[in-house]
């Protein structure tokens, strides 16, 4: 469970943007849900409790998010009071609902589409300058998702609100347009100098913001960095150039508030190939966070200097439906039987931090993250650590991002299975972040003692 005051350089000490208090409405005057604290960043965890009830009445609870597309995203959980009428989410266990067991942070966790949108979908937050709002509300007794999101539904016994922000005070968001580069520079509070990092996403494109947000949040100043299908970039995967990381990288070394000589490099994915090469053929970069990613250059061919790296390719014939969704994890060839798309990480003068979850199903991960471990053992490498996480799937995203086992990808035009169990990848997210940060700050500065 993340601690911020502990793990982390600072904490939020969020202040409310707006009065939580006035939005709390209740049915019955003795029953009171609270939430502690009623706004945070994204990555804290929160206390759930529910006072006044009749012992050991039987209740729900539930929570609502909506994204920027106004989807609205839901999760239950059946509590018993105990003898004094009161529900503790942090000493309690869910009997049913989205979850069951002890999980404190499942309501935020396993929030998921609601019964009438499309099931298929990943939440999608782009404007991360407001706080998401989470409802929460108790209901008497234990009720399915239908029973809840009916119109006739009975009125809950109160309810409450809850932000959660991505931006930390004093984080400054800034639009790059620096050369060839397109992106967005999240700068942390205060004078700095900061370590600084190129975050990169995967196949779906664009420019997707809200990890940056939260390391800046976290005392790293963060590169969003598009590098297709966005603004004025190629609308599809072609060919890459390495002058454009290296355009990148220059432009984080020049800002006065970046810490020099080096900057590190994390990216998820189709990124995580991406980090290996930044790490490999661009010097500035010492760190580099691969999260399930593969260890060959991925589908374009990469440009170089004097050479060009060949993409790995994909065989879509391979590709299985499972529940409705398509199981990519055997489509990708094997890099062994390609070696000429093999990144050489063993002649990078860079540390890795591998995280792996064993329960991807995009593609094989593990399988990759072995390689790659393998060809740096044969060259006496040392410089790299692997965290793998059971039964997380393959979008290991910051702490409490709502978990999605598929979700539409305009790459193939469908559904796609990520894999992972909710409990266990929603906790990987946690450990995750924390060993992230804690390997940005030990590679990228003299800050060890601080955490």
């Amino acid at each position: 469970m993340l601690q911020a005051s502990k793990v982390f350089p600072f904490s939020s000490n969020y202040l409310p943007s707006r009065n939580i208090q006035t939005m709390t409405t209740a049915a019955s005057k003795d029953v009171e849900m609270s939430i502690t604290p009623s706004s945070c960043l994204h990555d804290e965890p929160v206390q759930i409790r529910v006072e006044g009830l009749l012992p050991n009445q039987d209740v729900t609870l539930y929570s609502s998010m909506k994204d920027t597309r106004n989807v609205q995203y839901i999760s239950t959980a059946h509590y018993r009071a105990d003898s004094n009428g009161k529900v503790d989410v942090d000493t309690m266990e869910s009997l049913g609902g989205s979850y069951t067991g002890h999980f404190p942070m499942g309501l935020i966790g396993t929030l998921h589409p609601a019964p009438s949108e499309y099931k298929f979908t990943r939440f999608f937050k782009r404007d991360v300058v407001n706080p998401n709002i989470v409802e929460l509300s108790v209901y008497d007794g234990h009720l399915t998702e239908e029973e809840v999101c009916a119109p006739e539904c009975k009125k809950a016994l109160d309810s409450t609100m809850h932000e959660r922000h991505y931006m930390g005070p004093g984080v400054q968001r800034i639009p790059v347009r620096y050369g060839k580069v397109r992106g967005t520079l999240f700068l942390p509070a205060g004078e700095g100098p900061f370590p600084g990092v190129v975050d990169m996403f995967g196949t779906a494109g664009g420019l997707l913001e809200y990890r940056s947000a939260q390391l800046a949040s976290r005392g790293i100043a963060a590169l969003s960095l598009a590098f297709f299908a966005y603004d004025d970039l190629p609308k599809t995967l072609e060919e890459f150039n390495i002058s454009y990381f290296e355009e990148a990288v220059e432009f984080l070394l020049k800002h006065e508030k970046i810490m020099k000589p080096h900057v590190g490099a994390v990216g998820v994915s189709k990124g995580g190939d991406l980090v290996l090469s930044l790490a490999t053929y661009i010097p500035e970069v010492k760190a580099g966070v691969w999260i399930n990613g593969c260890n060959s250059n991925v589908q374009s061919a990469l440009k170089l200097r004097d050479s060009v790296l060949p993409g790995l390719e994909f065989d879509f014939g391979k590709i299985e439906i499972v529940n409705g969704s398509m199981d990519c994890f055997e489509i990708l060839h094997n890099p062994l039987d390609y070696p000429e798309t093999i990144i050489p990480i063993e002649k990078a003068d860079a540390d890795f931090l591998f995280l792996v979850g064993n329960g991807d199903r995009n593609w094989k991960s593990v399988m990759y993250c072995d390689q790659a471990i393998e060809r740096l053992k044969k060259a006496g490498r040392k410089n790299y650590e692997v965290h793998s996480y059971e039964l997380a799937g393959h979008l290991i995203e910051p702490p409490y991002s709502p978990f999605c086992l598929s979700s539409y990808h305009k790459l193939i035009s469908g559904p796609i299975l990520w894999g992972g169990v909710s409990k266990p990848h929603i906790c990987a997210q946690e450990e995750a972040w924390e060993t992230m940060i804690a390997f940005l700050f030990k590679n990228l500065t003299n800050m060890r003692g601080k955490l």
